[in-house]
């Protein structure tokens, strides 16, 4: 079962002061425990942490720019394997990252093999799934109404020294909404369990009166046609169910940022032993037409 919270109507729209006031009520459960930060940027987050008592590691693309030698902090590549051993941390905070990673299944696979069973990642994200950015979408395939859409001008930043592309920043280019992440979560070994509270969105909350009555709708029928396929599973229902909520949430829908806590639950090879979708090898598959 996912725990919501309300969006915030007032207060700070910065998402670190956000993050920050979330840090300090879960500080009991951050006190001596292993912590990776990831992308640590400057480290302000990490020192905030290692202040809450946690033991803390950062990890960055670009790990000259950490500012706090007192704390490790090691180049981490999340395009790429990072340089930790299986179940080194308890807890993984990856703040306004995952939107710059274009293989996120990667991301989520690695968190979940870096956690010790039954440790937490904090992901947060500006929100790809309130109102206000899903009629941007629609109008120009932008985050919002007011800026291009990703592009090769605005949306990538390169050090000297880049020599692959994995070695460049990439901006804003992959949305990553709250369904995408919830699932890209239970293909690694990890469950959303919280959608923690933001600050509101007011272009979001203006859509709302205009938008829920039709999203409940939708949400309707697409979760009655669903039922009625005719490869039966027994988790489909709770899945559906679970997605509703999703979609019907107030915080998803007018929140400014998605702030998700998901926990590991299972290792690769139990993922991947468990999908419900099987092939019938015994079906021979049409053969490609060919123009």
């Amino acid at each position: 079962m996912i725990a919501f919270s309300s969006p915030a109507f007032f207060g700070s729209k910065n998402i670190k002061d956000i993050f920050y006031g979330l840090l300090r009520r879960r500080q009991a459960d951050l006190v001596g425990k292993d912590v990776l930060d990831l992308p640590a940027g400057y480290g302000d987050t990490a020192r905030f942490l290692t202040d809450l008592g946690a033991r803390v590691t950062g990890a960055d693309l670009y790990p000259e720019i950490f500012r706090y030698p007192a704390i490790p902090c090691v180049k981490g590549n999340l395009n790429e394997t990072l340089p930790f051993q299986a179940a080194s941390f308890d807890w993984v905070i990856c703040q306004e990252g995952i939107e710059h990673m274009p293989n996120q299944l990667h991301l989520f696979q690695e968190l979940n093999r870096i956690l010790r069973p039954g440790g937490r990642a904090i992901i947060t994200t500006p929100n790809y799934s309130n109102l206000r950015t899903r009629v941007s979408y629609a109008l120009l395939e932008s985050e919002t109404y007011r800026i291009m859409p990703p592009n090769e001008v605005d949306s990538v930043w390169a050090a000297e020294n880049a020599r692959t592309i994995n070695d460049v920043y990439l901006g804003h280019i992959f949305f990553a909404n709250i369904t995408r992440q919830r699932v890209l979560a239970e293909l690694s070994g990890m469950r959303l369990i919280e959608v923690h509270p933001s600050r509101v969105n007011y272009t979001s909350l203006l859509l709302l009166p205009l938008y829920y009555p039709w999203i409940k709708l939708a949400g309707w029928f697409a979760r009655r046609r669903g039922l009625r396929r005719e490869q039966p599973s027994a988790q489909r229902a709770g899945v559906y169910d679970e997605l509703a909520q999703l979609n019907g949430d107030l915080n998803v829908l007018v929140g400014g940022h998605l702030i998700l806590e998901f926990e590991k639950r299972a290792e690769a090879a139990e993922v991947i032993a468990g999908l419900s979708g099987k092939l019938d090898t015994d079906v021979t598959m049409p053969a490609p037409k060919i123009f």
